[in-house]
């Protein structure tokens, strides 16, 4: 199975296919039917088929032990995740089973999928017995169902029809009604509801930000009412990934405010730590001097445009210029900075 060209989507994929530009024609327009699946991604769900079958036969009950070596990807990554059960030995599915079968699956292009199956159910049997264990191999086969059916939505052709908006939120409830169709409304709400609640806010966080009767000042204000809203580990994790960029940002004001590089340093540290605020510090110092060459070499070419040779030996004069104060790879940038 060529598993390079068709691979399965790994990570949490609503988040990522919601705002990714693969926004689909529907097959009925007046309808929400998800699309045909493409032949491409079959041999996955027959794989998946196959696995299920040998797992749950009554004369190959028991996994046998897996001996390949671990991916590499996979060394370092404890995969001890205890699978919780309820008070009558069934097994709960839930955000457990489901980190459980992400980390094995983000081995995909490491190993085949019929490797990884294995190695799944293998883990699966090592903790689990009984109905548990059927219940688990059952939840192995409508995930991996589940993630090639997003696999398949995400190749769909653009509607052009529709803006970017109405695309986003007609693919939100595809996904949500495929979510429902493979998970019971439990398993959905322990496995998606963050997921799900978070794509709301971005939904709504990316029509705030289109919206053109809002003055920047609202906007903000409306996005920040916004997160007011989002879970605790949420908010601190979107805070945390959107640090970079608001620090970068404040510099950029502080320097257009004429405050010291000290002040910026001192702001960096502050919000990011000591060790960050250096390199960025360093960071700056590079750029300060990548840009002074630069103007160097701009100053130079105006001198070699103005002298009055011939075109033929001002490009001589300028390739002789960028060979004497840039290396290969710095040539190319700065032609492509400059226009040349």
């Amino acid at each position: 199975m060529n598993n390079n060209n068709n691979k399965i989507t790994l990570i949490s994929c609503l988040t990522i296919a919601l705002f990714s530009t693969a926004f689909f024609v529907l097959d009925d327009e007046s309808s929400l039917e998800k699309p045909k699946m493409d032949k491409k991604f079959q041999p996955y769900l027959a794989s998946n088929e196959v696995a299920f079958e040998k797992a749950t036969s009554p004369n190959l009950r028991v996994i046998e032990t897996f001996a390949k070596p671990i991916p590499n990807s996979l060394k370092d990554i404890d995969l001890n995740i205890g699978l919780p059960l309820d008070s009558d030995g069934n097994l709960i599915v839930g955000m457990e089973v489901k980190d459980l079968f992400e980390l094995y699956l983000s081995a995909m292009g490491e190993e085949e999928l019929d490797d990884i199956l294995l190695r799944i159910q293998h883990a699966l049997a090592q903790q689990l017995t009984g109905p548990a264990l059927g219940q688990g191999y059952d939840a192995l086969k409508r995930f991996i169902d589940y993630k090639v059916e997003l696999a398949n939505l995400e190749t769909q052709p653009l509607d052009n029809t529709l803006s970017q908006l109405e695309s986003i939120r007609q693919q939100k409830e595809i996904l949500a009604a495929i979510q429902q169709e493979y998970f019971s409304p439990a398993e959905n709400e322990a496995m998606f509801a963050a997921e799900t609640q978070y794509d709301t806010f971005m939904l709504e966080h990316l029509t705030i930000q289109q919206n053109e009767n809002l003055t920047a000042e609202e906007k903000q204000q409306q996005v920040e009412a916004l997160e007011a809203f989002l879970p605790e580990d949420i908010r601190a994790g979107r805070e945390s990934a959107m640090a970079p960029a608001k620090v970068y940002q404040q510099a950029q004001t502080m320097r257009a405010e004429g405050q010291s590089d000290a002040d910026i340093y001192q702001m960096r540290a502050q919000t990011l730590g000591e060790d960050a605020a250096s390199a960025l510090a360093q960071l700056d110092r590079q750029r300060d001097q990548w840009q002074q060459r630069v103007d160097m070499f701009s100053s130079e070419y105006e001198s070699i445009s103005a002298s009055g040779l011939s075109a033929a030996d001002q490009l001589t004069e300028v390739d002789a210029v960028l060979a004497r104060d840039f290396n290969a790879t710095e040539s190319i940038r700065v032609r492509a900075l400059t226009g040349l």
